[in-house]
């Protein structure tokens, strides 16, 4: 498992870094292409539980959000969606419950709007900058969540959705991101933000990704399975490897809207 892993990571990293680099229609697609298979995953993880996924509504709104830039208002077409969403969920009678109307909709809502602030930084000034800082960010928090875990863990912080996660490893990661931003902002600089604001956004950045881990930890629990997905040997799914960056994203896109 932990050649798989690593073997994923040495051509998976280059390949983010590289595509991200490219920008435009390469970055574009890319995103389309991991939000498509996050889906898929997340429509495939209802049917463990015997729901039964609206497809073609759910991808039709995931796309309206992940391309919402594309749209001068793009919150009429999103009504439209939902309503046909609705309405398709009202002709499948017996055959289709609330259930099924609820969490399709929210999976197209959580993977299509989060996966859309990749898509939304590349507007922004030095946008290969701002990407590679929210996956360091991303990154930094896993790996000092994993380090100071596995080293000092001791106190379970949310034993019913990750019996591994420990206040020792949430405190690693927001502490290991806090520096990585230091160390980041001093040799790219984040617009002009001071260190104090470094921090924050690494604070920030790290109690998201967290909150994005468990929240798809709990997802897995409530569904009744083990990964999301088979997309990435080693690490399991789509939603398995990106469910920190999702949260990242806006988080990061927030920040120098507001700061930079």
């Amino acid at each position: 498992m932990l050649k798989y892993r690593i073997i994923s990571a040495f051509i998976g990293i280059p390949l983010l870094i590289g595509v991200s680099y490219l920008g435009g229609v390469y970055w574009q697609a890319l995103v389309a292409l991991l939000a498509s298979l996050a889906m898929f995953e997340y429509l495939g993880m209802m049917r463990v539980k015997k729901l039964q996924p609206m497809v073609l509504p759910a991808y039709f709104i995931m796309a309206v959000l992940l391309f919402r830039g594309m749209f001068s208002s793009y919150l009429p077409v999103l009504f439209g969606a939902a309503f046909f969403l609705m309405i398709i969920a009202m002709l499948s009678g017996p055959d289709s419950t609330f259930d099924d109307l609820v969490f399709s909709f929210f999976g197209a809502l959580y993977i299509g709007y989060t996966f859309a602030f990749a898509i939304e930084l590349t507007t922004l000034a030095n946008s290969f900058y701002h990407l590679l800082l929210v996956f360091i960010l991303t990154w930094a928090s896993d790996v000092g969540g994993y380090f100071f875990g596995m080293l000092w863990g001791k106190h379970k912080l949310a034993p019913l959705l990750s019996p591994g996660k420990t206040w020792e490893g949430a405190l690693g990661a927001v502490l290991l991101t806090m520096a990585a931003t230091l160390v980041f902002n001093q040799l790219i600089r984040i617009g002009s933000v001071n260190w104090l604001y470094a921090l924050l956004l690494g604070l920030l950045a790290s109690v998201a990704a967290q909150v994005g881990d468990l929240h798809e930890s709990g997802m897995k629990r409530y569904f009744g399975v083990k990964d999301s997905g088979r997309a990435i040997p080693g690490h399991g799914g789509v939603l398995d490897r990106f469910d920190s960056f999702m949260l990242v994203l806006p988080v990061v896109y927030y920040f120098l809207v507001v700061f930079v």
